[in-house]
């Protein structure tokens, strides 16, 4: 150990000996803040509310990395999994005057010291318990947990400057979205992207059960990592303190030497991997008590080093002396008045290698993504326009289409834009991506392996978690990204997914947050043409989650063709502070609108089409037909022509919704007046007619969106059942009842409902069982027909 070293150690004893005083403080004071009187009841918090045992870890490690940076001048990022951690990740931005340069309440000093020991979980205190979007340099909602590896493999990729040290709990060890994200570095391209420092901090104990982590001896850690693809850096007792200055310099050197190799001379000619296959990143590995160096006993049970570190070490300091005394013990050992001048700053030693300036972990530019946010380059549209003669002549696949401005976008935003997708691009049909990008790898690629390229910009693994914390760190350092994947399977994210929607709703609050691009999920391979493979395959609950929850900045697109599918892509890709869904089918399918009618649609999201019908019935019908989604568009225009044949008295307006959420303004809580929504929504379905509404998910999305501002009882609405199997295409719409036979049906019935009385009433009245009965043959006749030949008959094939 070097005399700078040595140096450096002693500083980070008191200033751990600062943090770690700070964040037990947190727990329980609202008065006596620097002990200058012997502690009462009163100054105890009426709810005693926070975490203890991981804080002293991370205050460890925050101050390991501090001189790291002072070292090196380094760029770095934290990111912190441990759920609970925020009164060390607190105490450490309030050291460094960070935290007083975002809240001058809190500016280092007697009374911001004091303030932020008060306000730390106190009702509506900017700062709760775990690390939220109010917390400078954080870009990890921590509350659940299991997310913190991949976010920070996202937030490296194409920042090559940047290393993120990623604190990985070893509780959280024990998620699968953890368990896979350590096979991200098979993905990180060390010439172009920059490197992130993993740090396990292994401190035994959960809850109230031991990590399986914990319980593992060295040899068995050095085989795990090893066989992920690290190197492992193991630090245990004794002598810690001085043990992890050199591993943090030993890891940070093997870094560097991975990213000189990949980015020295002729790099550029080697693959574009400079050289480098199988980088063994370095991971650390910390053994440390639970709670150490607070509390070691209390009533006769071992605190330090068990579980009951883990949260509140010591409860009701107000009525139990004894408690009241063991905490007045405890917060006593770090002499915080040694460590403070008289005005309550912490003194010079303290924070002799904390970085300064910009270099603050707290002010890491990367962390406020917004604030380096450029705007997509897009091509222009006309480029990939589907051109017709005349409506439905013309029939294309929207992910075909798409997947050529998703190409075009690759090439000309070539570090900024990034696809993300389970292993299903070719599946999806959107294999022209590839013709100006391959698949990012930097593992030995083999002969029969196809597009795959370490400059790749599509990453594809099959593991939903990964790559949705991959996107996460992506757009909150300031990118763009889209998430292709089979509509059944974005189920698989949808808790991340509210995750990342109450950091953004939270950061929302943060004046000082920037806004970012839109997260972007294209759902297809969608649950109506799931041919060979089933029930298995059919769940469009992704929508229905972010509807019920995130309704007031999420977008739900469902273009009908692919025209409208391109504009929903370029609109998506210049949102910002937004979660947006596109859903549509990968088959080819009739082509209706112009690419100016769907711009022009796309203002509202919402259209009558007069030319389904004529402009004649649409000016006063007797029914309202909706179609939502592309194959239940397609479905309700062919009810409506079966109706035309054989009830042609019945008016009916067709109605295409192409963005499910401008029914409401885009808020089922919107602060718009309901009468304004209403009005809107009246302009589309009548006043007072009966709608029927063809709808693509679940019947439960338009009841939410649509009941707080109308009369139900007219609405019909027809959607997914949760019926199905390996069956014919037009079968599934059958047995969800979604089929043009049933619509014909619903449209007789609400039409003679809705004439009652009238001359036009009873002759439809008169006629409507014999229409029936027709309508019913016709049903009977394709299930007859698909059992005897096994496919759908003519008339009704797509």
């Amino acid at each position: 150990m070097t005399k700078k070293d040595q140096k450096a150690l002693a500083s980070m004893k008191k200033f751990l000996r600062f943090t770690d005083y700070m964040g037990a403080a947190m727990l329980y004071l609202k008065g006596n803040y620097f002990l200058e009187d012997a502690l009462r009841p009163e100054h105890m918090k009426e709810r005693i509310l926070g975490h203890w045992g991981t804080v002293p870890g991370l205050n460890f490690i925050y101050a390991n990395l501090n001189y790291l940076i002072c070292k090196h001048d380094c760029k770095m990022l934290l990111v912190v999994g441990p759920g609970h951690g925020a009164p060390a990740i607190l105490a450490s931005l309030f050291a460094e005057g960070t935290l007083g340069e975002f809240y001058p309440a809190y500016r280092r000093g007697r009374e911001g010291f004091s303030r932020l020991i008060h306000d730390f979980s106190w009702p509506h205190s900017p700062f709760p318990s775990h690390v939220t979007p109010s917390v400078p340099g954080s870009i990890l909602e921590g509350g659940e947990l299991g997310y913190s590896l991949s976010t920070a493999y996202g937030s490296v990729m194409d920042n090559p400057d940047l290393i993120t040290a990623v604190i990985v709990g070893d509780g959280e060890a024990e998620t699968g979205a953890i368990a896979t994200a350590w096979h991200a570095n098979k993905f990180l391209n060390p010439r172009t992207s920059g490197a992130v420092l993993p740090i396990v901090h292994i401190n035994g104990y959960k809850i109230s059960n031991p990590t399986i982590l914990g319980r593992m001896d060295d040899r068995e850690l050095t085989a795990l990592f090893r066989g992920y693809g690290y190197e492992p850096l193991i630090l245990e007792a004794p002598n810690i303190e001085e043990k992890m200055i050199g591993v943090m310099e030993e890891a940070y050197v093997r870094i560097r030497a991975i990213q000189k190799k990949a980015r020295g001379l002729g790099g550029a000619l080697r693959g574009g991997s400079g050289g480098v296959v199988k980088p063994m990143w370095p991971v650390i590995l910390l053994r440390s008590p639970k709670g150490w160096g607070g509390i070691q006993t209390f009533h006769g049970h071992s605190v330090e080093g068990s579980f009951r570190a883990h949260g509140v070490p010591v409860g009701h300091p107000k009525e139990d002396k004894t408690a009241l005394e063991a905490i007045s013990d405890w917060l006593e050992i770090y002499k915080i008045h040694e460590l403070v001048d008289k005005n309550g700053m912490p003194k010079k030693e303290v924070l002799e290698f904390v970085p300064t300036g910009k270099k603050r972990m707290g002010m890491c530019a990367h962390a406020v993504g917004g604030a380096l946010l450029k705007p997509l380059d897009f091509p222009r549209l006309s480029k990939y326009e589907v051109k017709f003669a005349e409506r439905g002549s013309v029939r294309a696949s929207s992910m075909k289409i798409g997947g050529k401005l998703l190409r075009d976008l690759v090439d000309k935003n070539p570090k900024n834009f990034r696809v993300f997708c389970p292993d299903e691009l070719e599946s999806n049909l959107l294999t022209a991506i590839f013709e100006k990008t391959g698949r990012a790898f930097m593992w030995p690629i083999e002969k029969n392996d196809e597009f795959m390229d370490p400059r790749g910009r599509v990453i594809e693994m099959l593991s939903e978690h990964t790559l949705q914390g991959f996107m996460m760190g992506y757009l909150l350092t300031g990118r763009h990204a889209i998430f292709p994947s089979y509509e059944a399977f974005l189920t698989i994210v949808s808790s991340m997914v509210d995750q990342y929607a109450k950091f953004l709703k939270q950061s929302f609050r943060v004046k000082w947050r920037k806004p970012v691009a839109a997260a972007i999920y294209l759902l297809t391979s969608v649950g109506w043409r799931q041919d060979h493979n089933g029930y298995s395959h059919q769940n469009p609950s992704f929508v229905s989650n972010l509807l019920e929850k995130h309704g007031e900045f999420c977008q739900i697109y469902y273009p009908a063709d692919a025209n409208s599918f391109l504009v929903a892509l370029e609109e998506t890709g210049k949102r910002k502070d937004a979660i947006c869904a596109i859903v549509a089918g990968k088959r080819d399918l009739p082509q209706f609108l112009t690419l100016s009618e769907a711009r022009a649609q796309a203002k509202n999201g919402i259209a009558v089409w007069d030319f389904v019908t004529g402009k004649e019935a649409t000016k006063n019908p007797d029914v309202v037909v909706v179609g939502c989604g592309d194959y239940m568009t397609g479905e309700a225009i062919s009810a409506v022509k079966l109706c035309h044949e054989i009830a042609p008295e019945i008016k009916i307006r067709f109605v295409n919704i192409s963005e499910l959420t401008a029914l409401s303004l885009g808020d089922p809580h919107s602060a718009w007046p309901a009468r304004t929504i209403e009005a809107k929504m009246n302009e589309y379905f009548t006043a007072d007619k009966p709608v029927i509404v063809n709808y693509h998910g679940y019947t439960a999305d338009i009841e939410h969106i649509l009941w707080p501002y109308v009369n139900g009882k007219r609405f019909s609405i027809h959607g997914y059942r949760e019926r199905g199997s390996t069956t014919t295409p037009f079968d599934l719409k059958v047995v969800n009842k979604v089929d043009r036979y049933h619509l014909v049906m619903d449209i007789i019935l609400q039409a003679v409902e809705s004439s009652r009385g009238t001359a036009k009433g009873k002759r439809l009245s008169a006629r409507a069982g014999g229409l029936m009965r027709f309508l019913e043959q016709k049903l009977a006749d394709h299930q007859k027909y698909i059992v005897d030949n096994g496919d759908d008959p003519k008339e009704v094939k797509e």
